[in-house]
């Protein structure tokens, strides 16, 4: 543009001047050589860069060809100078220059339409390479078929789902390709349900893999018959095996027992309410079954919890075997189960199933080893017009629970006067806590006795309940409802605070009963969920009672659970000087590695085996071998429930050194024992003792062979005493 503008300004003056300019000329040439190389320059820097697909246009359309419109004025401002002068070299050059200008612009027309043309070439193999890429790895199978079901295009992906290249079926139907059942179904969804151009609709068929294997396909199929590029029918296939089979756990997760694979407390609810809709219709009967397995949190505390879910998953087996087709069995929840009967006609078919499920369960597990037996209690309730799901539920659950009171291992039948029964166990619990806070517990202490002369040993702490309107509660009223709704460890915390106080106060008052133990109850609540150690420290810290007047009784079953802790546990209370016993002996499962490990002081015989003493055929032996265990392992031995004479005499021959029992003193008050026989004998025997005289572990005397009068055996009279005690 410089030298155009020079030439032209060279000319002009030449003109003016009334001559010519050799330099102009020159620089006409050079021009127009520049524009040429320009020009050229520009078509090849187009050529290797396009502009992206769908770049949006920025400036005047016209802009490329400003530079063109300025050589094509110019050249006509040449041939508006030298018009008429066509035979001169300056009109001549101007002619030139004018059509160079013309050229150039037509050729950067055709550029700019070949570059264009370019680049909509090569945005077009673009997004084919694209689509190409997208659609060989697609999960999803898209093809194109015909108004038949003939297939005209496969995705490469087919070969997942087919087992077989797409290539290899095209011109096949698609309806061969499925599961024979689904064929007629695929077959009236290509031909009617797509018919209509642009219709749409979604099928699911199976598609054979293998014997006995099918993976389930979702199509989702368009008519796309009037799209020149398509011309057919286009289906996307998608696999869903694995999301059906997970829909299908979470399911069965959502509504069935992961252990036992027993419908969960969700799905009976559901089909207990739809069993009495039917009925209601229909008037058939139904009835609901609750089973709750009786003892079952003694083989998770003797044996582990993992022969315990072993216990629930046969018992689930037995369960179903007990009812009839079409029963639901369910796990509620722990160790309860139900089972739903509908389209009855009677109660008889409802009465047999309860009698096989209570047989059934009370058949021994070999599995553990032992003749362990767990049993049930079943409780029945028969579907009344009025009743609903949870009015029918509860009746069950209902006389279940008196099943259970009647003395477990059997079956009971709602009646509606057992809701009164259930309405006061949950007045019991709403009071208990009231009770608590308004101190209405008492302690009465039974007294434990040496069998041979009949001194008073000590006494075990049993609780009372003085309610306000009822008067004296007895425990078995309250003490399994204080369990079941947590407030056991707390009333245990009070007992052992409160025994402790007394029976400090009760010794400082009568000197001759310095060394008489107390004996408090542990449950496994207290055991595991609150620090019974600390609780034991501060109740001896703050009544000032001799640790080693206090004897903790624990259940035999709570040896066998978490073996490890618990023995840490009971170490520790050893070590605060208190007494170990293990309550109820015999009744449990501990062995006596368990027993040698354990820090216990005491052996008390459960009194089931004490009833049998004369009355049951081998009865004494039982006995025997407990208390021969206890002196094996250096323990004493302790007798609960003597209530006969002939018990007592038994117990002494077998070498049974303390008991306790109605045959001695019922429960009382500690100010009246103080005038009980067993005491005057402990003064008298205390009056008789060295200084410095020792006591066991149950409060018996250690001293030297000490001989009294001619004895009879200790019961409730007065008589004479001998006592022949051996240093132990």
């Amino acid at each position: 543009m410089i030298a155009l503008a020079s030439a032209r300004l060279l000319e002009t003056v030449a003109t003016l001047e009334g001559g010519t300019s050799s330099v102009a000329a020159c620089l006409n040439v050079l021009i127009c050589a520049g524009f040429a190389i320009a020009a050229h320059w520009d078509f090849v820097r187009s050529e290797r860069s396009v502009a992206p697909t769908g770049a949006a246009e920025t400036g005047s359309p016209l802009a490329p060809y400003t530079p063109y419109a300025g050589l094509v004025l110019s050249g006509l401002a040449l041939l508006a100078l030298h018009f008429g002068r066509i035979g001169e070299p300056g009109g001549l050059l101007a002619w030139v220059v004018t059509l160079s200008a013309a050229l150039l612009f037509a050729r950067q027309w055709l550029a700019n339409g070949e570059m264009a043309a370019n680049g909509a070439n090569l945005a077009k193999r673009a997004a084919e390479a694209r689509f190409s890429a997208l659609i060989k790895n697609s999960v999803d199978v898209i093809t194109i078929v015909g108004a038949d079901g003939t297939l005209g295009y496969l995705t490469p992906s087919a070969e997942r789902i087919f087992g077989k290249p797409a290539d290899s079926l095209v011109g096949r139907t698609i309806a061969d390709l499925v599961a024979t059942e689904d064929r007629a179904r695929l077959r009236e969804f290509i031909t009617r349900d797509l018919a209509q151009p642009g219709a749409s609709a979604t099928f699911e068929a199976r598609i054979p893999r293998g014997a006995d294997k099918h993976r389930l396909i979702e199509i989702h199929g368009t008519n796309l018959e009037l799209e020149p590029t398509v011309g057919g029918r286009v289906l996307n296939l998608r696999d869903t095996t694995d999301r059906k089979g997970l829909e299908e756990q979470l399911r069965r997760l959502a509504f069935h027992d992961p252990l036992t694979l027993l419908a969960n407390r969700a799905l009976f609810r559901d089909r207990v309410e739809h069993a009495l809709a039917v009925s209601k219709r229909g008037g058939s009967g139904v009835a609901v079954l609750f089973i709750d397995l009786d003892n079952f949190k003694k083989i998770n505390d003797s044996l582990g919890h993992g022969q315990g879910d072993r216990v629930l998953r046969t018992s689930a087996q037995r369960l179903s075997k007990s009812t009839r087709n079409g029963d639901t069995v369910a796990r509620l929840g722990g160790d309860e189960f139900a089972v739903l009967l509908e389209n009855l006609v009677g109660q008889e078919a409802v009465v047999e199933v309860a009698s096989r499920i209570v047989l059934a369960l009370q058949e021994p597990f070999a599995f553990l080893g032992s003749d362990l037996r767990v049993a049930a209690s079943v409780g029945v309730a028969f579907a009344t017009p009025n009743d609903g799901v949870e009015e029918l539920m509860r009746n069950a659950d209902v006389a279940m629970y008196s099943a259970k009171m009647q003395g477990k291992a059997r079956y009971v039948i709602f009646r509606p006067e057992m809701q009164h029964a259930a309405h006061k166990r949950l007045e019991v619990e709403a009071e208990l806590s009231r009770a608590l806070t308004e101190n209405q517990f008492r302690i009465h202490y039974q007294p434990i006795v040496e069998l041979h002369s009949g001194y008073l040993l000590g006494v075990e702490a049993l609780v009372r309940w003085q309610h306000p309107q009822r008067g004296l509660v007895a425990p078995a009223e309250f003490i399994g409802v204080a369990e079941d709704s947590g407030q056991l460890i707390a009333l245990g915390r009070w007992v052992l605070r409160q025994a402790c106080r007394e029976v400090r106060a009760w010794q400082h008052k009568l000197p001759e009963g310095r060394q008489v133990r107390v004996a408090v109850n542990a449950s496994v609540g207290q055991l595991e969920q609150s620090d019974l150690v600390a609780d034991v420290s501060h109740a001896l810290q703050e009544s000032g009672l001799d640790p080693g007047c206090l004897v903790i009784e624990i259940t035999e079953s709570v040896l066998m659970q978490n073996t490890e802790e618990t023995l840490a546990r009971l170490t520790r209370l050893k070590k605060l000087g208190v007494r170990l016993a293990i309550d109820d002996f015999g009744t449990g499962y501990s062995s006596l590695s368990y027993l040698h490990r354990f820090p216990i002081d005491i052996l008390k015989i459960d009194r089931s085996f004490i009833e049998r003493l004369g009355s049951v055929e081998d009865g004494a032996a039982l006995a025997r071998a407990i208390i021969m265990l206890g002196d094996t392992l250096g323990l004493e031995v302790v007798a609960e429930g003597i209530e006969l004479e002939h018990q007592q005499r038994k117990l002494i021959e077998l070498g049974c050194v303390a008991g306790q029992g109605y045959y001695y003193s019922r429960p009382a008050l500690l100010h009246e024992l103080e005038y009980s026989v067993h005491m005057q004998r402990r003064r008298t025997m205390a009056d008789t003792l060295p200084q410095g005289t020792r006591f066991t572990a149950t409060g018996r005397f250690m001293a030297g062979d000490l001989r009294m009068p001619d004895p009879e055996p200790a019961a409730t009279g007065t008589f004479g005493l001998e006592l022949n005690l051996k240093r132990t």
